[in-house]
């Protein structure tokens, strides 16, 4: 039955999984394959829920994030509704985070660029959550609707 369901899953759906994946191996690469002597000009950062996260507490943050989208994209592949509810809370979480990291670092003129680039991300962010969650929502009620 799983089979079937991944069958009539939409097309796009299945390509923002494969996307998925490339990114998760995209963030392994980042944690893994660094170069030492670059990281006194381009220290490795990250941002979960807002906070600003550098060196091992960076590398921690990327591989879960890492790990997290592999596991929604083999989810969502496979056919399985936890997939999409797993896709929707990640990209909640990420909007919610560049919302945070904007309003906390606002005023940090450190971190001036980042700041643009996270305010200038944001509305694609939203729109890509909409666009997930219009497209799965029938995917993830379907079984408690006696489908």
């Amino acid at each position: 039955m799983a089979r079937e369901t991944s069958r009539r899953w939409p097309l796009d759906l299945r390509a923002f999984a494969i996307i998925l994946v490339f990114w998760a191996a995209y963030l392994v690469g980042q944690v893994f394959f660094r170069n030492s002597f670059t990281e006194f000009i381009d220290p490795i950062e990250a941002v979960f829920a807002g906070i600003k996260f550098h060196g091992d507490g960076a590398r921690a943050v990327l591989l879960a994030e890492a790990l997290v989208l592999w596991t929604t994209a083999v989810g969502i592949l496979a056919g399985r509704r936890w997939g999409l509810v797993l896709a929707l809370f990640y990209m909640a979480e990420i909007v919610l985070s560049h919302l945070i990291f904007v309003v906390a670092y606002l005023n940090d003129r450190d971190a001036a660029m980042q700041v643009r680039m996270a305010a200038v991300e944001g509305p694609a962010l939203v729109i890509i959550t909409l666009y997930l969650w219009i497209r799965s929502k029938h995917l993830i009620f379907a079984a408690s609707r006696g489908a």
